[in-house]
């Protein structure tokens, strides 16, 4: 199940690899809380990144509550025990999850 799409960014060519993308959401969803608070810069990229290919609305990732503020909390200790890990464990896999008919690439 490969499928890739070309996509362009001011005049950048960039290509989104499904195949890629599943097998990163995967390995984050796969992962216990150590790993994932070990490897969370690349959490939170690939949810930036998700949440875009996605089109997910700002309110549900940027807002006090978002997925992508309460991961940015996870990366400082000062705010870091504000977050429940588990509640946005299950955020970030029932948002970020990726198949061929939720990907809205803009820029094909």
């Amino acid at each position: 199940m490969n499928w890739q799409v070309e996509y362009k960014i001011n005049n950048k060519t960039f290509l989104f690899d499904y195949k890629t993308v599943k097998k990163e959401y995967n390995r984050f969803k796969e992962m216990d809380n150590k790993s994932f608070l070990i490897n969370i810069v690349d959490a939170l990229h690939f949810a930036c990144y998700v949440s875009w290919i996605k089109n997910i609305p700002t309110k549900d990732t940027l807002s006090d509550q978002g997925l992508i503020h309460q991961l940015v909390h996870l990366l400082k200790e000062s705010t870091s025990d504000c977050v429940n890990l588990k509640e946005l464990r299950v955020l970030f896999n029932e948002n970020l999850i990726i198949n061929k008919k939720n990907i809205k690439l803009p820029y094909k």
